[in-house]
């Protein structure tokens, strides 16, 4: 999973939310990390939106920094705390929270009373400014996340909207609040450039495919296949929202996703058994990475995985390892309107490592697939989810071809056997990229909600595709008589041949296969 930085979570989440002045209606917050980009933007009457922070009047006495619904205990300033009154009162005002307190940076006033216990520290009562009619009075305010229980009649709707990317974009402001203004959005920032500086994804390790065994007479036949995965990327996010808070509704949203990079996955398979493997798709690596937080409103989480597949049908002793390599780079825009998905690859130098000792007929064939996929899930309000998923799913076909001959002779050195093998190896290498959605993609304005598929990018090429025939002779040995003791995962004891050692004839064929 590594660390990659996906920062947006500081949005409205803990001591990295950062906000422009006292709210009194609006609200503009910026991330101030470096190297993130993000704005979010709150609008509604002035006396539906306010703040508990010291510049909305207020000192906190008592929180949870980590709870979504609590009673905090906190005293009036000075008189600009009289704000969070105003109007229709204090209950239902939706109200920003100070950053050490709460884990969601807006909540709802669910109720609001003077506490009974006055006293205050020393040093919060030497600095509150005793004009205005509550000043120095000590409040216990309870908030929640309820925002559907807000009376709207009272408050009227309160609107959001906010632009946010894990990388920096100059002059970044939040869409319009309005649908019009989201909709001409200008999605520049997504087409990546040398100037934006990524967060780096380097993965370097080697996952466990398959064991298996098989007892045979006076030996055991074998297959062991592991994938080395080695990923250095980058790994790029953003999203486009609008809505309302009061009530909880999200009218326009838009994600993105992109991978960059180079993909190497190297299978390495031995086997000394007969039979077909399927080993169906297997998380090799899975990391949950930093993304979008809204507690209490909607978080975007993206996860990057590694995953790998292997079907193989194994005619004789055969040891393959060869290189699944290519350069990555593909951008993903949801809804598919919003602008059109990309995606590119080209091959990178394939390294093959081959060796066999097949009977005289053999037909084996091996298809491993690696699929580095970034997905991005989305909660919203609590209530509905959805996810968006861009994979680039990567695979071999790699086939092994053996026709040959032997005759038997008597020499001086005792029996040998002489022979013709030709065979071929056929290995291909494909890239298929696409954008999946599912759960409630309406929130994206699409009617399904349902799984769909988008095709984005696809490309095929050879690696190897070569012929070779040799003749030789060698030492005629005795046939090992094969008995099945027991069976695992499809595979079987080799079928034996009357002549077992023809190495010296393969291994003529498999130098020319290799030699590039």
């Amino acid at each position: 999973m590594l660390a990659v930085s996906l920062l947006l979570a500081a949005f409205l989440c803990g001591v990295d939310a950062k906000h422009r002045g006292r709210c009194k209606g609006q609200c503009s917050y910026d991330s101030p990390k470096a190297g993130v980009s993000a704005n979010l933007q709150v609008s509604g009457a002035s006396h539906a939106v306010s703040d508990i922070t010291t510049e909305g009047g207020w000192t906190i006495l008592d929180c949870d920094s980590k709870a979504l619904a609590q009673e905090i205990r906190l005293v009036c300033q000075n008189s600009d705390c009289e704000h969070l009154f105003e109007g229709h009162g204090a209950i239902d005002t939706l109200v920003r929270l100070p950053e050490s307190c709460g884990a969601n940076a807006f909540a709802r006033v669910a109720d609001i009373k003077v506490d009974l216990d006055q006293s205050l520290p020393k040093e919060v009562a030497a600095t509150i400014n005793p004009t205005g009619n509550i000043t120095s009075t000590v409040f216990l305010l309870s908030v929640d996340t309820n925002f559907a229980a807000v009376d709207i009649k009272k408050t009227g709707p309160v609107a959001f909207s906010l632009e946010g990317y894990n990388f920096a974009v100059a002059n970044l402001t939040a869409p319009s609040l309005t649908k019009r203004g989201l909709k001409t959005r200008n999605w520049t920032a997504f087409n990546g450039s040398n100037s934006f500086d990524f967060p780096p994804l380097n993965i370097d390790q080697t996952f466990p495919l398959l064991s298996a065994s098989v007892n045979c007479d006076h030996f055991t036949a074998s297959v062991a296949a592991t994938f080395e995965t080695k990923v250095d990327a980058t790994v790029s996010i953003g999203l486009i929202a609008a809505g309302t808070i009061i009530p909880p509704a999200i009218t326009e949203l838009a994600v993105y996703g992109g991978v960059q990079g180079d993909i190497i996955g190297t299978l390495d398979l031995k086997s000394s058994a007969e039979g077909s493997i399927s080993i169906p798709r297997t998380a090799l690596y899975k990391n949950t990475l930093a993304g979008i937080d809204f507690p209490g409103l909607f978080t975007l989480g993206p996860t990057f995985g590694v995953y790998g597949e292997l079907e193989a049908n194994l005619d004789a002793d055969f040891d393959l390892r060869v290189d699944l390599a290519y350069n990555l780079n593909a951008k993903a825009y949801f809804p598919p309107d919003s602008q059109p998905s990309t995606g590119a690859s080209k091959p990178i130098d394939s390294k093959l490592t081959l060796s066999a000792s097949p009977n005289l007929a053999v037909r084996s064939s091996v298809v491993p697939k690696i699929t580095p996929e970034l997905k991005l899930g989305l909660e919203a309000f609590s209530v509905i989810s959805a996810s968006v998923t861009l994979g680039a799913e990567g695979s071999l076909s790699a086939t092994l071809s053996v026709d040959g001959s032997a005759n038997a002779g008597t020499g001086t050195e005792g029996s040998s056997a002489s022979g013709q093998i030709s065979a071929c190896v056929d290995i291909g290498a494909g890239v298929d990229v696409n954008l999946a959605a599912e759960g409630s993609i309406s929130l994206f304005g699409l009617s399904e909600s349902a799984a769909k598929t988008y095709p984005i990018y696809s490309h095929e090429w050879d690696l190897y595709n070569k012929c070779a025939s040799a003749q030789g002779q060698t030492k005629r040995e005795p046939a090992a008589v094969a008995v099945v003791k027991e069976k695992r995962a499809g595979i079987t004891c080799p079928t034996s041949s009357e002549f077992t050692s023809i190495q010296k004839i393969i291994d003529q064929i498999i130098s020319i296969f290799t030699s590039k």
